[in-house]
């Protein structure tokens, strides 16, 4: 297969239908994921979990060959764009477990090149992004916003909605130096929606508070029930 446009590390909720619409757009998409279940439920066409409309794209993806899976992050370097959607649970109420996005950070330190981008799609602490490219630069020795491009590209839409608001929610880019929103936006500007080029700290507020809000927005109405339960 060609190399990829796009490499997606994690293939769960919020990864797994940005790849295939990615591929759906034309782009071809290499997906890396460690459970091998999930692998094998991709190169059968079978979505591992319900996301809206989501089978129909896989097919699509499979068929047109514009998807390739694999299990080793290194090979997510033969992409010019990388884009990370591991998960990050809570350790406690404020504090998030970075463990797997540094695995596979010391996993691709070694195997990334000169113009290629880094792009953070979990949810993340503010100062997670520029800690990142600080991390590339005394590592390798890279210029981050010239010479290799980091962002954070918050992931904010809703379960089971993602075909829909993929091409219509404004996408938040927070690239650190001169080029890296540039680059990232180009990326993301083949779904159609608006793009908004922030810092990394505020795209990465953005998405801590956008999670705040939908909280919010489920507790509320429960604790009202359990007042009113309890009159």
């Amino acid at each position: 297969m060609p190399s990829p446009d796009v490499s997606i590390i994690g293939l769960g909720r919020v990864g797994l239908p940005l790849a295939l619409s990615f591929a759906d757009r034309g782009l071809r998409v290499l997906g890396v994921d460690k459970d091998p279940e999930r692998l094998r439920a991709v190169q059968a066409a079978t979505m591992p979990f319900e996301e809206t409309g989501t089978q129909e794209l896989l097919e699509r993806a499979a068929a047109s060959g514009r998807l390739e899976v694999s299990d080793a992050v290194p090979d997510a370097a033969r992409a010019p764009h990388v884009v990370i959607t591991l998960g990050t649970p809570s350790f406690s109420h404020i504090e998030i477990d970075m463990r797997d996005i540094r695995a596979a950070l010391d996993d691709l330190l070694p195997v990334l090149e000169p113009g290629q981008s880094l792009i953070l799609r979990s949810t993340i602490a503010p100062g997670t992004t520029d800690f990142v490219a600080g991390y590339l630069a005394r590592r390798r020795g890279f210029e981050v916003g010239s010479e290799v491009f980091v962002a954070h590209a918050p992931e904010r839409i809703a379960a089971g909605r993602f075909l829909e608001e993929i091409g219509t929610l404004p996408c938040i880019v927070g690239g650190v130096g001169e080029r890296s929103g540039e680059e990232v936006a180009k990326l993301f500007s083949v779904f159609g929606a608006p793009i908004v080029q922030t810092t990394p700290a505020q795209a990465e507020l953005a998405k801590i508070w956008t999670n705040i809000l939908r909280y919010t927005e489920f507790a509320l109405p429960n604790l009202l029930m359990m007042d009113c339960e309890q009159h």
